[in-house]
């Protein structure tokens, strides 16, 4: 079916009326990487981290000035984009591979870029991982409840008064202890069910279909912008 051509009435009450919007500008840089779903989109004033079911938006300045989250996703971007990572896919259309450009970078002899994207990916597993963790099993409840402590703990340590410093360690430590001190006299259950090998497998099967399912998802989102 035909798609209905927006009228200028209708774009301008889609932006009075949006929850977010990011106008793209001149100086927009943007990529996407599609085996992992991810989408980087830079601005003069915001920095954008989409995957198919979110997206984060970080305002380029912040009260302490110049924003990092925007620094560095700004200068990942830079990077993908000076080195080139593409691939073939099955259907033979060129696209972007995140593994591969790690793996370029993890090559060459100055290890600069490396070391920046490495460090950049650590933030993104950070940000991403606990996005989708509230939920209603048991395993579900608890670990949000671990991850809320554990952050409690760090930035207990964080803020202490360290009168002769804090070697990484001692961080480490200190942190473990903090959460041990928090969780004295919870109730011990079982949130991990044991799983036989036939479980295993058949919930590896569905994680990669619904990685298939995600990644189409995605694609077609991408098609309706284009």
């Amino acid at each position: 079916m035909e798609k209905k051509s927006l009228t200028k009435g209708d774009l301008e009450r889609r932006i009075k009326n949006a929850v977010v919007l990011v106008p793209k500008d001149k100086d927009t840089i943007s990529i996407y990487f599609d085996g992992k779903g991810l989408r980087l989109d830079v601005t003069q004033d915001y920095a954008v981290i989409s995957t198919g079911f979110h997206r984060h938006v970080f305002n380029s300045y912040t009260a302490q000035g110049v924003s990092r989250p925007w620094l560095y996703v700004k200068r990942f971007i830079e990077i993908a984009l000076a080195n080139d990572c593409t691939v073939k896919d099955a259907k033979g259309e060129t696209t972007r591979s995140y593994g591969k450009l790690m793996a370029i970078l993890k090559e060459k002899e100055d290890k600069t870029e490396y070391n920046v994207c490495w460090y950049i990916d650590l933030w993104f597993n950070n940000i991403f991982h606990p996005l989708y963790g509230i939920g209603e099993t048991e395993a579900e409840s608890f670990l949000v409840y671990e991850s809320y402590l554990h952050n409690i703990a760090r930035n207990h340590i964080i803020l202490s008064e360290k009168v002769n410093g804090m070697t990484n360690l001692e961080f480490i430590n200190a942190v473990v202890d903090d959460v041990k001190k928090f969780t004295e006299g919870i109730d011990e259950r079982v949130i991990f069910q044991a799983k036989s090998d036939e479980q295993k497998m058949q919930e590896n099967i569905d994680a990669l279909q619904e990685h298939e399912t995600d990644k189409a998802i995605e694609e077609g989102a991408q098609e309706n912008e284009q």
